[in-house]
């Protein structure tokens, strides 16, 4: 999981994970809201490590 970490991916490569978690995501899940892309995007920036990106969506849904 550590090549995923920001520090040890470019900003292009973080954009390649996330298109391809979304064309997983396209096959079955349901579409993404707003919220969700523009913390996916956080990543890319290198603006949150993915597995604090993966808890705020985690919590976010747990408070529903």
């Amino acid at each position: 999981m550590s090549k995923y970490n920001i520090a040890n991916s470019t900003k292009e490569q973080r954009e390649k994970y996330v298109v391809d978690a979304l064309a997983i995501n396209s096959l079955g899940a349901e579409p993404l809201t707003k919220e969700n892309r523009d913390l996916l995007q956080s990543y890319v920036d290198g603006k949150i490590e993915l597995k604090d990106l993966r808890k705020k969506i985690i919590n976010k849904y747990k408070k529903h």
